[in-house]
């Protein structure tokens, strides 16, 4: 009784592990070794398509073939030997060197030309079918992300919903995503301290361990975090439906960090006024030094005083500085209903400045239109192409948050107002109970300039502090209930309300000349 090798095959791992294909296969070749008195020595079971070229299953039975292993191969159909011209031609080979290769489901002898002829054609149908069936596959993929759809595997931080529904939220992995992004657009991080940095807030692979850096790498790069799906290998951008795990602005900003442009170098010794103080003379940095037991902070230029500065005499000048920026319980609630009724007033203009808005997304839209039209004209490149695509992409990204800020009610005005009524209550108890980070954030806040010069500290306010601390002080109240308690309070509300409002034009008018650019 001749000896026969089995090959049967499946197209994807989930087959196989239903089972029903590759039973049905054996069953199949089973019967038909039976009747015609073959002996099957060896199964070789493969859960791979046949249209990729060098299967390990098949490519391990072709060798042992050739070996002279066996008599002969025995298939359930061509389409389970082959899909591809390559390997059809590797069976041909099998056959003309005597080895028998036998079919279950077609009758065709390869070892004549009739035979070979019929194979062949068959052969090419497979070929053609699988062709035919990746351009399909490619063509509804592309349909699904035209549609905003993500049609592959969720990313970290998302679950899939199946096909047809956008990725949503993974109420677990998410927040560490966002977290993620946050630390490294400090500066303060690298992607092995940052990876370290999760995995001690319990982030962990799929696989429960720490994520490595390269992974980390790719999370950071990842547009998809901000709504916009970027393929890999074609590099094709769309605007995706699913909801955003961080903002443009912030991914912006790490964006910049990977590129190195607001890298942080590694410090030797953090001291509180590190890089914050400035020769009065030179203009240069005042170098922290720690001599007795006190941090001192001196000019290293030689044509400069020597003299130093402790750093406890900068940290007392800069609070007597903020005391008198204070506001006391009773002009806080003053102000903060002055700018509640502000708030209800400006709503009514909400609608008309989300259709601004819209208008400046609409612009923003006819110019990827007019990039499509220049690109298919063969004016510009694909790859010039495709990177101006995602920068206009990530501009209509930042104007629609923007619109949904103003659609939710977030009055950039008044909640800008109410920051610094919030930051004016507690300032000067705030910056004495504050750790090191804390007080560096609140003196780049409110200062713009600290100069020393000997034991002498010069503190310069930015606006709109600087303002407010040359405000006279009126503790006279006003005689009637509906007007301001004091004159301060109500010089101190206006100064507040005109700074927004001019900060507030300012960013239009960048915001249209980019669009205009």
């Amino acid at each position: 009784m001749k000896s026969y090798f089995a090959y049967i095959r499946v197209s994807t791992v989930k087959q196989g592990e239903h089972g029903s294909s590759l039973q049905e296969q054996r069953d199949a070749i089973t019967n038909f070794a039976t009747r015609h008195g073959f002996s099957i020595v060896t199964w070789f079971e493969e859960r791979e398509t046949a249209a990729k070229i060098g299967r390990r299953e098949f490519s391990r039975m072709v060798a042992a073939l050739k070996k002279g292993k066996a008599s002969g191969v025995i298939f359930h159909k061509i389409d389970r030997s082959a899909r591809n011209l390559k390997d059809w031609s590797a069976v041909q080979d099998l056959s003309d060197s005597g080895i028998d290769v036998r079919f279950t489901q077609e009758s065709i002898n390869l070892g004549s030309n009739e035979g070979k002829l019929t194979g062949d054609f068959l052969a090419v149908i497979a070929a053609h079918y699988i062709r035919n069936l990746r351009e399909e596959v490619l063509k509804g993929m592309r349909g699904r992300l035209k549609q905003g759809l993500f049609p592959f595997r969720a990313y970290t931080g998302y679950l899939d919903q199946g096909g047809g529904k956008p990725k949503t939220l993974d109420p677990e992995r998410a927040p560490y995503i966002r977290v993620a992004f946050e630390l490294y657009s400090t500066g303060k991080f690298t992607l092995n301290s940052l990876s370290d940095q999760l995995y001690e807030r319990g982030f962990r692979s799929n696989t429960g361990k720490k994520v490595g850096v390269n992974r980390m790498a790719e999370i950071l790069r990842n547009s998809f975090y901000i709504g916009i799906i970027r393929m890999k290998c074609s590099a094709e951008t769309y605007i995706g439906i699913h909801e955003s795990i961080v903002s443009k602005s912030l991914f912006s900003r790490v964006q910049d960090v990977l590129d190195g442009k607001l890298s942080a170098r590694p410090l030797m010794h953090d001291f509180l006024f590190r890089r914050m103080l400035k020769c009065t003379h030179c203009k240069y940095s005042l170098i922290g030094e720690v001599q007795k037991g006190h941090v001192y902070y001196r000019c290293h230029t030689r044509t400069c005083p020597t003299i130093s500065i402790r750093e406890e005499v900068v940290d007392a000048t800069i609070n007597g500085h903020l005391v008198p920026l204070g506001l006391s319980e009773v002009e806080v609630v003053e102000m903060r209903a002055r700018a509640i009724s502000m708030q209800a007033d400006t709503e009514k203009n909400r609608e008309d400045q989300a259709r601004a808005v819209n208008l400046r997304v609409d612009i923003v839209s006819g110019r990827i239109a007019r990039l499509m039209d220049v690109y298919l004209d063969g004016a510009v490149d694909r790859q010039a192409f495709e990177g101006k695509k995602l920068e206009l992409h990530m501009e209509r990204k930042g104007l629609e948050e923007q619109r949904d800020r103003i659609v939710r009610g977030e009055q950039v005005l008044v909640d800008r107002l109410l920051e610094y009524l919030e930051l004016l209550e507690t300032l000067p108890l705030s910056y004495a109970m504050a750790n090191q980070i804390e007080k560096r954030k609140l003196i780049k806040t409110v200062t713009s300039n600290l100069s020393g010069d000997g034991n002498n500290l010069g503190v310069e306010l930015k606006s709109p502090f600087r303002e407010l601390a040359g405000l006279t002080s009126v503790r006279f109240g006003e005689p009637h209930r509906d007007r301001p308690r004091t004159l301060r309070v109500k010089n101190i509300f206006d100064l507040l309300v005109e700074y927004c409002k001019t900060h507030a034009e300012e960013r239009k008018r960048e915001e249209v000349s980019l669009i205009a650019a």
